[in-house]
């Protein structure tokens, strides 16, 4: 895979993370309208760079290869 191959695959990874993303903050708004707890805490939020392989560590790890 070349340079150019690897920034559009780490684009449509950020794409997709980006997408879950926004299905968990409507997840949670309509909950909290609903009075129930949240359904994802900042955990959730923050573990999805890792879980998408767009944290820092692993975009420089992904290009070194």
């Amino acid at each position: 895979m070349n340079n150019e191959q690897k920034v559009a695959y780490i684009n449509a990874q950020v794409a997709s993370m980006l997408a879950e993303m926004e299905g968990m903050k409507a997840a949670n708004t309509e909950r909290e309208r609903d009075g129930f707890a949240l359904a994802y805490d900042e955990k959730a939020f923050s573990s999805l760079p890792a879980e998408y392989g767009v944290d820092h560590n692993s975009v420089v790890a992904f290009f070194q290869s």
